[in-house]
């Protein structure tokens, strides 16, 4: 038996020392990594060559005397807002829509649009400006004379986007950066008005290809709606280099050396993560029934545990495995549920465990059932290692990837496409931006190089698996996972972020309540798409009545168990559109504020800006945070098991390595858990660009120390979803 006092001291000091800290001596000749968009999944894209990095260091040289040439520009020729001339006798007029085939006919709305004229010695001068009605038109009215003068050279139309926002001594500013220019001849300005006709913008507009909703990116360095803050991109490049080398190091040794490399020097090459350094002190300790308690409790996975209908004081969590997705037959992924008795003091404990669906590379029966309790001896603990893994992948796929990563996305989308001068855009804009950068990067990354290649799913079950997933995730009712007990510092850690989150959202509503109400018509287009591009309820879409008996008895118990981990209530009332049920409620139906039910319209806004807050910055940072404790040792956790070629299946020892993932896996694996883990940029508090409402801070702050009684550092809470 373990001491208690014992245990407590070693993991304390194990979560002090596996700390992730950053530090790496960057020199002229070193290794490079270009950026986030730029991860491959094998040797990847690092700068080793000598000549390469000298030319890569000219690049930036040049760079650097561009951007200062320009801002030299812009300093001795500055924009000025006062508008040239007097009688406003012309007009530019036209109408902005979205370019997409399905949004031709989608209205741009409060685009601002500008007149400018330049001189023949570079001075720019303001002929007049507009933002874009609610059907999309514009007028802009100028000085004709003004315009036409012999002084000046060119005349353009420019279009700009309000891109993010920034404090300073508490006020905020927005920041519109030019999105579109049209030249206009100044020899064609002759008559009354002048006009554009229809622009077409391709301006954050939905994927056709996609199963849930993302945005059109088809270059990441040309075309991409918003881009990487610089501050992110140096400081990812600073954490993930070192990490970077090792994987390719070992990428290396398997080409060229294999026999060089081995499961344990191969993990030892990595840092140290929790696990590892525990079972240095307490051998056996991380994988006994109490470290799993607490792991289920308060870990990465913070399990939602159902009660037991016939069994008081018991739980259960369950992980569903490969269900009807397409697959391969390479990788095990049964369906886990572990029953959990709480002891005395609080701590839930596994007793029994099921795994329905195939184990071994033989009998492939997917609703085969195998059944261990506490008293299986080996046979226990080798299938609380599959728990331990089904549990990685889902909470990886399911909670971090889908509930966080693509749920983010979904409204980021709807945001920047919707909302411009209502104050709910300077709100939102800080947690929502960047999110569809980091998603587009992982389809590529995870979803098709690495999942597929260490799990049971095939990309297109993956596919699957996100949009069912998705399907259950609504801002409608939601509220943050109820406390087992004291000791359950998970649950109560968040119910205090939603609490403290919920009350400066209200705040901010109240204090911008006018402005929200005039620009009420932009929160109902946000709720438009919102809704329309939303996936539909999972299983809406699926006759029941046709499935046999046990596909139909798995699906009503992933809806019911889903509704409950993910708080979807089934009780409201959901839209249907183009025949689909929608996933997401609407926030609003009235283009207009609804003078009739204000207290209404205002709590319903008020919970779903609450909600997009607490899934992008808290319910995110949780995953990300942890990742490293529980993917950062192999043989105790990774992607998935092997089948491997024995009748016992996963249902073996970790010794046997022909079940664990093969070496360039293992190393893939430890590399994700690294990078996914070390995102020292874009905290709450920190502000890092001065973003982040300042009363925000100041409310996280106020609760430091009842946030750090639970086990949550409030300095280590990301801002937003940006990896």
């Amino acid at each position: 038996m373990y001491q208690p006092d014992k245990v407590e001291k070693v993991c304390k000091e194990c979560e002090e020392k596996t700390k992730i800290v950053y530090g790496y001596n960057d020199s002229f000749f070193k290794p490079k990594l270009k950026g986030i968009n730029f991860l491959q999944l094998g040797r990847s894209s690092m700068i080793t060559n000598p000549i390469t990095i000298t030319i890569e260091f000219l690049y930036l040289v040049y760079s650097k005397i561009r951007n200062a040439y320009q801002a030299l520009m812009k300093f001795l020729f500055p924009r000025r807002e006062k508008i040239m001339g007097h009688n406003k006798n012309t007009q530019v007029v036209g109408n902005i829509t979205f370019a997409r085939k399905a949004d031709i006919h989608v209205p741009l709305h409060n685009m601002r649009c500008e007149l400018w004229t330049r001189s023949w010695w570079f001075s720019w001068r303001k002929l007049g400006d507009c933002t874009s009605q609610r059907d999309g038109s514009f007028v802009i009215e100028f000085d004709l004379r003004a315009a036409r003068r012999f002084t000046n050279r060119a005349i353009q139309f420019e279009i700009h986007q309000h891109t993010h926002v920034y404090y300073k001594d508490t006020s905020v500013h927005p920041v519109y950066e030019l999105f579109k220019t049209i030249k206009i001849p100044k020899k064609d300005i002759i008559g009354m008005q002048y006009s554009l006709h229809t622009i077409q913008l391709f301006y954050w507009e939905y994927r056709d290809d996609a199963p849930v909703p993302r945005v059109v990116i088809k270059d990441h360095d040309k075309d991409a709606p918003q881009y990487y803050a610089q501050g992110r991109q140096d400081a990812f490049i600073e954490q993930v280099t070192p990490i970077e080398l090792t994987k390719i190091k070992h990428m290396e040794q398997l080409a060229f050396a294999p026999e060089t490399i081995t499961m344990e020097s191969l993990q030892n090459d990595y840092p140290e993560n929790l696990t590892r350094c525990i079972e240095r002190e307490l051998p056996g300790y991380t994988r006994s029934d109490e470290w799993m308690g607490k792991r289920m409790m308060n870990g990465m996975n913070r399990a939602y545990f159902e009660p037991d209908e016939n069994d008081k004081d018991c739980y259960w969590v369950k992980y569903y495995g490969v269900c009807r997705y397409a697959h391969n037959e390479k990788f095990a992924l049964p369906t886990a549920k572990m029953k959990f008795r709480l002891r005395e003091d609080g701590l839930p404990m596994p007793i029994h465990l099921v795994l329905i669906g195939p184990i071994n590379a033989f009998n492939k029966d997917p609703f085969q059932e195998h059944v261990f309790t506490s008293d299986d001896g080996d046979d226990w603990q080798h299938a609380k290692r599959v728990f331990r893994v089904n549990g990685s992948f889902t909470t990886e796929l399911d909670e971090h990837f889908t509930g966080t990563h693509l749920n983010t996305e979904q409204y980021a989308i709807a945001a920047y496409r919707n909302l411009r001068l209502n104050p709910i855009a300077t709100l939102l804009q800080p947690h929502l931006k960047e999110v569809v950068l980091i998603n587009h990067s992982a389809d590529q990354l995870l979803l098709s190089e690495f999942i597929p290649n260490v799990t049971a799913l095939t990309p297109d079950g993956i596919n699957q698996r996100t949009r069912d997933v998705l399907g259950m995730q609504d801002w409608a009712n939601w509220q943050p996972m109820e406390p087992l007990n004291e000791i359950h510092t998970a649950a109560r850690a968040e119910q205090l972020f939603w609490d403290v989150l919920h009350k400066f959202v209200g705040e901010f509503i109240q204090d911008n309540l006018a402005e929200i109400r005039a620009h009420w018509f932009e929160i109902h287009r946000f709720s438009e798409d919102l809704v329309n591009h939303a996936v539909p309820v999972f299983l809406s879409d699926i006759d029941m009545s046709e499935l046999p008996d046990e596909q139909r008895e798995l699906a009503e118990d992933r809806f019911d168990y889903y509704s409950k981990q993910y708080c979807f209530d089934t009780t409201v009332t959901r839209e249907t559109r183009d025949g689909e049920l929608k996933a997401v409620s609407p926030i609003t139906h009235s283009d207009d504020f609804d003078e009739d039910n204000a207290d209404d319209e205002i709590a319903r806004l008020h919970h779903a800006c609450t909600y997009m807050i607490m899934v992008a910055t808290y319910l995110h940072t949780w995953i990300n945070e942890h990742q490293y404790e529980q993917l950062g040792e192999v043989l105790y956790s990774c992607g998935g098991l092997r089948f491997g070629d024995k009748e016992r299946g996963v249902i073996a020892p970790e010794s046997d390595l022909s079940i664990s993932p093969g070496l360039a896996r293992a190393s893939q694996g430890l590399w994700f858990g690294n990078i996914l883990s070390r995102t020292e940029y874009g905290f709450i508090t920190a502000n890092n660009e001065n973003d982040v409402n300042p009363k925000l801070i100041e409310m996280l702050l106020e609760k430091e120390e009842e946030f750090k009684a639970l086990n949550v550092d409030v300095h280590s809470i990301e801002s937003r979803t940006n990896i």
